[in-house]
C-alpha cells in the first residue's frame, strides 16, 4: 500500500516531466526540445493498439491466474513482439495480449496511479532506473543471475537495467549510434569510399573535401535534445569525458573533455564551414532527409539506418563506421533502444518471466528483431545467417560493445539545459565552456531535487 501511495504521489510529475525519448523510425529515441511533452492520447485502454491471441485462451493453464499476460510495447517493436507473443502462446499455451500505448510514459504513469498495470513492459532503456526507483518494476536479480547467457549483454545496457545494485530489466532491443557516410560523394571528391574517417582530424578533412555549394560535409540534429544525446554524447565519451557521474547524481559537462567535444562541432559550423549555420533548426528528420537527398555526406544515426544500407534503401552507395575519436584509439556509441521489465504488481510472475526469456531467445532476437533490420541484445546472437554476409552488422556489434548512456533518475528532465547549452554554443551566444558550465549548474540543481 505504501509503495502504491508513493507512485500515486509521483505520478503527476511523471506525466508532465517524464516522457520516453521518442519512437522514431530508427529503433531508438529522438525528442526535440519542444516535444518533451507529448499529447495525452487518453487512457491506455482507449489509445492502445491491441492484438490478443484469442485462439489460445482455452490453454491458459500456463499463466498463474489463468488470464492473458498483458504486454505493453513501444511502436518501434510492436510487430516483432506481436509475432513473438503468438509463437509463445502456441508453444506454451499461455495467452498474451500485446498493446501499443499512444504515449508509453503518460499511459504507464496513469496505469501505475490506478493500480491497473500491464504485466510486462518494453520501455526506453534510459527510463528503467526511474521506474525502478519508485517501485514500479519487479526485482529480477535472482532469475537474471541464473541465466547462462547473462554475460552476453552489453555492459552499458546492463547498467541502465539496474538500480541500487539490483536487476529490474533485461536489454531487449538495442539501438546504437554509428557514423553513416555517402560512398559516392567520397569517391567523387577523391576520398577512398572504403576508408571512412577514424579520427577527429580525418573527420574534418573528409567533411571539408565533401563540402560544396550543394553538399555539407557533416550534419546533426541540433534542435533535437534526444537526437543530440544519441549522436553527440559519443564524442564526449571517446574523448574521455562523461555526461553524468557514475551514480547519476552530478553533471560532468563542465569537464575539459566535454567542452572540447562541443568545441569540435562548433568549429564544424564556423571554423571549417562543413555544417550549415542554421544547424540549430535541424531536427532528426531534417538531418535524415538531408542524407537521403545527398545534401549531407556524413551523419550519425542508429541501427535502422544501417538496415537501409543493407537493404539498399538509399539511392546511392552508403557505408557505416564507428564514430571517430580524437586519435582513433577509443570509440564510443550511445546504447539506446528498449529493455523489457516485469511490473511489480503482476500476479502472473512465473508466466511473465517465461515470456521475458522467450523474448531473449533466438526465435525473437534473430528471427524477429534481426529479420526486421534490428540488432540482438545478446552478443552470441550476432553470428547468424542474416548478419553473416553484411559487414555493416559487425560495425553495429562493435558499437554495442562500447555503447553507454547517461545514468539518471531524471534523464529527460536534463533535456532542456542540455539542448540549450548546445544551441548557445552553436549560435555563438556563449563559448562552449560557458555553455556547459551553465548546463552543469542547471542539471545539478535538477538532480539534487
Amino acid at each position: 500500500m505504501r509503495r502504491k501511495l508513493l507512485i500515486s504521489l509521483l505520478v503527476s510529475s511523471m506525466i508532465f516531466g517524464l516522457t520516453a525519448c521518442g519512437d522514431s523510425g530508427r529503433g531508438g529515441n529522438t525528442t526535440t526540445a519542444e516535444d518533451t511533452q507529448e499529447q495525452d492520447g487518453g487512457s491506455a485502454q482507449e489509445s492502445a493498439n491491441s492484438v490478443e491471441n484469442d485462439t489460445a485462451a482455452e490453454k491458459s493453464q500456463g499463466a498463474d491466474s489463468g488470464e492473458a499476460l498483458e504486454v505493453w510495447v513501444r511502436n518501434t517493436y510492436f510487430d516483432e513482439v506481436t509475432t513473438a507473443a503468438k509463437d509463445f502462446t502456441e508453444q506454451t499455451g499461455i495467452p498474451v495480449t500485446v498493446s501499443e500505448p499512444s504515449n508509453m510514459s503518460d499511459d504507464l504513469a496513469l496505469a501505475l496511479s490506478s493500480g491497473e498495470t500491464p504485466d510486462i513492459v518494453s520501455i526506453d532503456c534510459v527510463l528503467v532506473p526511474y521506474y525502478a526507483s519508485i517501485g514500479a518494476l519487479k526485482d529480477i536479480t535472482t532469475e537474471f543471475s541464473a541465466l547462462d547467457y547473462k554475460d552476453t549483454f552489453s555492459g552499458g545496457l546492463l547498467d541502465l537495467s539496474t538500480y541500487d545494485g539490483k536487476q529490474y530489466a533485461v536489454p531487449f532491443a538495442p539501438d546504437v549510434s554509428v557514423l553513416l557516410y555517402n560512398k559516392d560523394i567520397f569517391k567523387a571528391n577523391g576520398l577512398d569510399p572504403e576508408a571512412p574517417p577514424k579520427t577527429w582530424d580525418e573527420l574534418i578533412a573528409a567533411a571539408q573535401a565533401c563540402t560544396s555549394d550543394d553538399v555539407y560535409g557533416y550534419m546533426f540534429a541540433a534542435s533535437d535534445a534526444g537526437g543530440m544525446m544519441f549522436t553527440f554524447c559519443p564524442y564526449i565519451w571517446c574523448n574521455g569525458g562523461e555526461f553524468t557521474s557514475e551514480d547519476g547524481t552530478e553533471s560532468m559537462l563542465n569537464q575539459p573533455e566535454a567542452v572540447e567535444a562541443l568545441q569540435l562541432i562548433t568549429d564544424m559550423v564556423y571554423k571549417y564551414q562543413v555544417t550549415p549555420e542554421s544547424i540549430t533548426s535541424y531536427d532528426w528528420t531534417a538531418v535524415e532527409d538531408a542524407f537521403k537527398a545527398q545534401k549531407s555526406a556524413m551523419i550519425v544515426q542508429g541501427s535502422s539506418a544501417v538496415g537501409n544500407i543493407v537493404n539498399e534503401g538509399y539511392d546511392f552507395n552508403a557505408g557505416c563506421t564507428l564514430i571517430p575519436s580524437p586519435d582513433g584509439s577509443k570509440y564510443a556509441s550511445f546504447s539506446g533502444g528498449d529493455s523489457i521489465a516485469i511490473l511489480a504488481d503482476t500476479d502472473k510472475y512465473d508466466a511473465a518471466w517465461q515470456f521475458v526469456q522467450y523474448c531473449l531467445s533466438k526465435e525473437v532476437q534473430v528471427d524477429q528483431l534481426a529479420a526486421y533490420g534490428n540488432i540482438p541484445s545478446r552478443s552470441d546472437m550476432f553470428e547468424n545467417e542474416i548478419f553473416g554476409s553484411h559487414a555493416e552488422y559487425d560495425v553495429l556489434r562493435q558499437a554495442l560493445e562500447v555503447g553507454e548512456a547517461p545514468y539518471s533518475l531524471k534523464y529527460n528532465e536534463m533535456y532542456t539545459p542540455w539542448i540549450d547549452a548546445v544551441q548557445y554554443a552553436l549560435n555563438q551566444e556563449k563559448t562552449p565552456e560557458e555553455a556547459f558550465d551553465d548546463a552543469k549548474e542547471e542539471i545539478d540543481a535538477l538532480l539534487s531535487e
